[in-house]
């Protein structure tokens, strides 16, 4: 049997038709501006991160030029609880950073325990006009804790975030939480602020099991530790005076701010 020719024209054209539209769908893509978009890929949500420890902000970029730069910025996932001294924070992390897809980041104390994103944006140019922005999934940052003998906290000043901290004691370094209060400012009398704070913790810490460790003692004209220890923890307790006068030829004189401090090497 031969085939008729006339019956395959319409096959023929049917497949010419398909591939002249392919052909003009590749090239109106081909001719189509790209999207720009950025995504961010870390924090990918669910962490949990502490102030001190270093993290990596990482982020993809589609139709963006390479030469542009990065800013990331933080925000708190509301309701926040209520403000309490210390819990302001600049919500600018980073600015004029490199497209490079990545960077490090150190988390400050002064962002309060709570929920977060991230937003990374990118743009030409200062000032910035029509940038690319996303943000991050949600993570957590949490507060390291002192040693449980510390609690409940001295309450006649206000205590600002605990953080992350090692120093060294001689020849042993120590690595824990450490928290400062917000000074007491302009007293004629610094007794009067840190004896009351060193004997609140002296009977507490005592009354806890700890007992005095005379190694871990210092002390001076413009402040003093005393240490304590009980099985493997330590705990410092101490103080700073800052003097605002010193006259010429003579002591340090007040009136001065007083810091006080804790310390512990574990939270347990």
């Amino acid at each position: 049997m031969v085939d008729n020719p006339d019956r395959r024209f319409p096959t023929i054209i049917i497949v010419v038709v398909i591939l002249a539209a392919l052909a003009g769908l590749y090239a109106w893509t081909a001719r189509a501006p790209t999207v720009a978009s950025i995504a961010v890929t870390s924090p990918a949500g669910g962490e949990t991160w502490q102030p001190g420890e270093t993290h990596t902000i990482a982020w993809t970029t589609r139709g963006i030029p390479a030469t542009d730069k990065i800013s990331v910025t933080i925000r708190r996932i509301p309701p926040p609880p209520p403000q309490t001294e210390g819990q302001e924070f600049d919500p600018i992390v980073f600015t004029n950073l490199p497209n490079t897809g990545s960077t490090t980041w150190t988390i400050s104390p002064m962002y309060p325990g709570g929920t977060y994103v991230l937003g990374v944006s990118a743009y030409e140019s200062v000032p910035v006009t029509n940038p690319v922005s996303a943000e991050s999934a949600e993570f957590t940052i949490t507060h390291p804790k002192l040693a449980i003998g510390l609690y409940p906290l001295y309450t006649a000043v206000s205590w600002n975030a605990s953080e992350v901290e090692s120093f060294l004691i001689g020849t042993t370094t120590y690595s824990g939480v450490s928290m400062t209060s917000a000074p007491v400012t302009d007293t004629m009398n610094p007794g009067s602020v840190f004896t009351p704070f060193m004997d609140y913790y002296d009977r507490l810490l005592k009354s806890h099991g700890w007992h005095v460790a005379n190694d871990l003692a210092a002390g001076g004209h413009v402040g003093g530790q005393t240490g304590y220890r009980n099985g493997p923890g330590t705990i410092l307790v101490g103080f700073h005076i800052d003097y605002k006068t010193t006259p010429a030829n003579a002591p340090s004189e007040c009136p001065c701010d007083v810091t006080l401090s804790l310390f512990s090497t574990s939270g347990d």
